[in-house]
């Protein structure tokens, strides 16, 4: 029997209404025709005016992130998609005031054919453009159809990366009955720390008699919950924490420390103004409290160097070493607009024991990366202990 469905959205006593969904190859989009009528009218989207956008669904309509209030976490944000078959409409982060999709237009070839009983229809998420990665995700989906011959199995894969090029599906267990959704299904484990998943239903009838046109999809389990109902807990990719805080009196706040820097070629000296430039040495008066409690590096230095610590241009670029000082002491750095400055600071960062700047040469490395640099980009990330930088070499688009 050739599969032919139109999926009905509504209860059972209702009309029938059709979902159908683009070819899972092409990465098509879902969308819904409410009657014969609308076949040709435009699809509408909820409006919303903000700076939220933070994924695409299903290759075309934005998605909108809301921050997470969190005492002590400021990183955590959310997105959660479902759909309501009282309404016909797919709602946005629980706001039931506001249609996300309001109407669907019907387009042929949407559902793929496995063969002549099977067929699949798949969502897309994919939280690229505002550098989301998942941090949980969790799932409320229809198990069966009302047809005992019917039968759906859930699916869930990430995105195609660098690191896993080629997804493969996992199957979504669920130890609930055949005709009710109430349970909240964690699949974390699935997609941590990815852009994004594509979630997958496989359809099954193997009543030849049965007419599928008229097969219940989605149903509600109250008016307070959804039948099809995706959770999505998501973090930056690159998470920048401020320096630490520093509370001393005005006797602690005094420069006290002495960093001694030695030239030891013509070229380093004359890196600096040329009023200086005859000079074999420089020095920098720090206050030794901040560069401690900022640095494990020269933590360490302060408690076994007696306030002086004496450096050359082995050990660091001059310039690096102001940028650095800089840095630990007011939180501001220069404007940077090279790559092969930012990888230099990356590498003293790193050197220098200085968590927060190795987390912002991340950001800005991030914007360099591409498939050209991506093996030295990956290699130096390494070099350096740049966790968040090497997960973004691996999780780059491999279709980019």
């Amino acid at each position: 029997m050739y599969l032919n469905i139109m999926y009905n959205m509504l209860k059972e006593n209702s009309s029938s209404n059709s979902l159908s969904n683009g070819n899972l190859n092409n990465n098509s989009n879902i969308y819904y025709n409410n009657n014969e009528n609308s076949l040709y009218e435009p699809i509408e989207t909820a409006e919303v005016y903000d700076e939220t956008n933070g994924g695409i669904f299903c290759d075309k309509f934005l998605l909108h992130v809301i921050p997470i209030k969190m005492n002590n976490n400021n990183n955590l944000y959310k997105n959660r998609i479902s759909y309501n078959t009282k309404t016909n409409a797919y709602y946005e982060n629980g706001i039931l005031s506001n249609k996300y999709l309001k109407k669907w237009k019907e387009r042929t070839n949407d559902i793929e054919l496995i063969n002549d009983d099977d067929g699949e229809i798949s969502w897309k998420f994919d939280y690229r453009i505002g550098n989301y990665i998942i941090n949980s995700i969790d799932l409320r989906l229809p198990l069966g159809m009302l047809n005992n011959s019917a039968s759906i199995q859930w699916f869930i894969k990430s995105l195609p990366t660098m690191k896993n090029q080629n997804p493969t599906w996992n199957l979504i267990q669920f130890n609930q009955n055949i005709h009710h959704v109430k349970e909240i299904e964690d699949v974390t484990r699935f997609v941590k720390n990815e852009y994004g998943f594509i979630l997958m239903a496989r359809l099954r009838d193997d009543d030849e008699k049965q007419d599928l046109n008229k097969l219940i999809f989605f149903r509600d389990i109250d008016d307070e919950s959804f039948g099809f109902d995706v959770r999505v807990e998501l973090k930056p990719d690159i998470i920048i924490d401020p320096l630490p805080e520093l509370l001393f009196s005005d006797y602690e706040s005094i420069n006290d420390f002495i960093i001694h820097y030695e030239f030891s070629t013509e070229d380093d000296q004359n890196i600096g103004s040329s009023g200086n430039s005859n000079k074999k040495s420089r020095e920098f008066h720090v206050n030794s409290k901040i560069l401690s409690e900022r640095s494990d590096y020269f933590n360490t230095s302060i408690k076994s160097n007696d306030k002086t610590l004496v450096l050359t241009n082995t050990d660091i670029p001059y310039n690096s070493l102001k940028i650095i000082i800089n840095y630990l002491c007011t939180g501001t750095l220069p404007n940077i607009e090279s790559y092969d400055k930012w990888i230099t600071l990356l590498r003293y960062s790193s050197k220098f024991l200085i968590p927060t700047l190795i987390q912002r040469c991340e950001k800005a490395l991030k914007g360099y990366l591409n498939h050209d640099n991506l093996c030295e980009v990956e290699n130096i990330a390494n070099e350096c202990d740049a966790k968040q930088l090497l997960r973004c070499c691996q999780n780059l688009n491999c279709l980019n």
